[in-house]
């Protein structure tokens, strides 16, 4: 799996260079606070879908957030399929259910702010990257 997050990594650098896109494992320290805020935040509604983990369904869920001043989700762009519907709709329903993860930091001026994150299972486990 580490090989395949890596290839992704690869394939989407370009939207981080842009400069209003982050990885969410960065080393960012200016949207640190934000990024561990929003972690928090999934990992206290997010699940391994009992069937999938029973099954032993693994996969990677890429996707591209989209978030306002607020630190509202108003857009959620899965930029590939895990190979498993299942985990792919747990993402989204994730993403879906968190609330306001609070305000950009002081000094990012802009109005948006896109995370792409990894959304990992494997071995009756998950893990966000």
């Amino acid at each position: 799996m580490a090989g395949l997050e890596n290839s992704y990594r690869r394939k989407f650098e370009n939207d981080i260079a842009e400069g209003d896109t982050r990885f969410l494992n960065s080393d960012d320290i200016v949207f640190g606070s934000f990024l561990r805020r929003f972690e928090g935040a999934v990992y206290g509604v997010w699940r391994y879908p009992q069937e999938a983990a029973m099954n032993g369904i693994e996969g990677i869920t890429p996707v591209r957030i989209t978030f306002n001043r607020r630190g509202e989700i108003t857009k959620i762009q899965q930029l590939e399929s895990s190979g498993a519907r299942i985990l792919d709709e747990e993402v989204l329903r994730t993403l879906r259910a968190i609330g306001p993860v609070g305000g950009f930091p002081k000094g990012y001026n802009k109005e948006e702010f896109h995370l792409i994150a990894f959304f990992q299972y494997g071995g009756a486990r998950r893990s966000l990257r």
